[in-house]
């Protein structure tokens, strides 16, 4: 069932392409664009709603999906049906494509099918998928290429020429998938429910991209080819992972924060008055976010409005001191460590604690600028 994210990721990933490009024509015509321009176009794709797909998913029951060939959906069900398969549950899900799933739970196998529509191509199809107990799994699946790269505990078997326009083409699959699992061990999935094993595989998918950092050069240029666009410059590629990079930060310190805060013992008072001041930096964390951060309170209290003799912008200057500093350091952590010796007097950070789990981190607490006895 992995597939289903992997076409997604394509689909997203080949609509971004497209924009960076008609954007980046735009950016060279006119050449009126801030030096701070690929964060603006990132953020804006952000606000839009997102160009990465979340790094959990819950899949919502549905009752009467409106799906683009209904009676397509009644015959590859009808067909799933004699192989075994018995209907488990009617989703859908955003991300952020819309995505509509039917689910499927075979016994005997065992294992499950994913029969599936995604919105913005429109397209039904179909994955049979079975778990072996080494915890590696398998899919059959028709859907075409997508140029994502997959983790190294599944396997894909595509059969793309099949279009899904006769039941015998679901026999098809399921023979292809009985081949690929004769004489190996199955893990048994009585008690397990398409929604439970969907869920699980997306997110232990995710985990595989957030160790890897997100979607990689090769992908992004895979999936260019794959429709048709020109080789993206190195420029589009990093706008186009910068989405990634801030989710997988966001969601890593989410995670952190809970866990600290949940293991620190603070009274009630104490935990308002830090929760808001908290500075999470860990491995992945995205140095864009902390030094943005750090120019910020560098600056806090400059008049950005008025340049300084160079005749270059406080902040920025500051901004660009700090990514070097950032860039010479061997990680996210080592940077942010060296970036705070820039910090002015009562602009200091406080070293409040540290994490190993779930993730290796350091936990700072921010100045109070609205401590009386710290105005500035």
């Amino acid at each position: 069932m992995l597939t289903i994210l992997y076409v997604a990721l394509g689909v997203i990933l080949g609509f971004v392409i497209l924009i960076l490009i008609i954007w980046f024509w735009l950016k060279y015509k006119f050449r009126k664009f801030t030096s701070r321009f690929a964060e603006e176009l990132a953020d804006a794709f952000k606000n839009a709603g997102g160009f990465a797909p979340p790094l959990r998913i819950d899949l919502e029951p549905m009752d009467e999906p409106e799906w683009t060939d209904s009676e397509k959906i009644a015959m590859l069900s009808a067909a799933l049906n004699e192989a075994g398969y018995a209907p488990d549950g009617l989703y859908e899900a955003y991300a952020p494509v819309h995505i509509k799933i039917q689910g499927f739970k075979n016994r005997n196998l065992p294992g499950f099918a994913a029969l599936y529509e995604i919105d913005q191509i429109g397209a039904i199809h179909l994955d049979l998928v079975c778990e072996y107990s080494d915890g590696t799994h398998v899919t059959v699946s028709t859907a075409p290429d997508d140029g994502m790269d997959h983790p190294e505990f599944s396997t894909m078997i595509r059969l793309s020429h099949l279009d899904l326009s006769k039941p015998e083409q679901v026999q098809e699959l399921y023979q292809r998938m009985q081949e690929e699992i004769n004489g190996k061990t199955m893990v048994d999935q009585t008690n397990r429910s398409f929604e439970e094993v969907f869920e699980n595989s997306w997110a232990r998918s995710m985990d595989w991209r957030i160790e890897r950092g997100g979607i990689t050069t090769a992908e992004i240029i895979r999936v260019a080819e794959i429709n048709g666009q020109p080789k993206p410059s190195q420029e589009e590629i990093e706008v186009a992972k910068f989405p990634w990079k801030e989710q997988i930060d966001s969601f890593i310190t989410d995670q952190i924060r809970k866990s600290y805060l949940k293991n620190t013992n603070m009274s009630g008072d104490e935990w308002e008055e830090t929760l808001d001041r908290l500075v999470i930096v860990h491995e992945k964390s995205d140095p864009t976010r902390l030094i943005s951060e750090l120019a910020d309170i560098i600056t806090y209290d400059n008049d950005l409005d008025e340049e300084e003799e160079d005749g270059e912008d406080p902040y920025l200057k500051m901004e660009h001191q700090l990514k070097a500093v950032f860039d010479s350091e061997p990680s996210v952590i080592d940077g942010f460590r060296k970036a705070m010796e820039l910090l002015p007097p009562r602009k200091e950070y406080t070293h409040h604690g540290s994490t190993e789990t779930p993730w290796r981190s350091e936990v700072y607490l921010s100045p109070n600028f609205y401590d009386d006895e710290n105005d500035f």
